[in-house]
């Protein structure tokens, strides 16, 4: 992870050509360097949050597309605090499994 900080998106794909939902948010390296905290952006109102935790609950696992064009698979989960996310990258499944 490398301490990347700055803004990007969390992207819920249907296949590998269409995608569901991009979210912006802000990053910052958790403690440990193991994961990420995520802002969630302060347009997305109660309701808007309220569909962020439907997303993670039908599909917790996402990908964390950075500006500069990377990208990773993550898992999403709340944190606790309705604004924020914690993100923990996961491998990608091998083609056939």
């Amino acid at each position: 992870m490398n301490g990347r900080e700055g803004t990007a998106h969390l992207e819920w794909w249907a296949n590998p050509s269409t995608c569901l939902v991009r979210i912006p948010v802000r990053v910052t390296s958790a403690p440990g360097g193991a994961a990420w905290n995520a802002a969630l952006p302060p347009g997305i109102d109660g309701e808007g949050r309220e569909s962020v935790q439907d997303l993670i609950d039908a599909d917790p696992f996402c990908t964390l597309h950075f500006d500069d064009g990377s990208a990773v698979n993550v898992e999403a989960a709340q944190s606790g605090d309705v604004n924020y996310l914690w993100l923990r990258v996961v491998l990608a499944p091998e083609p056939g499994v």
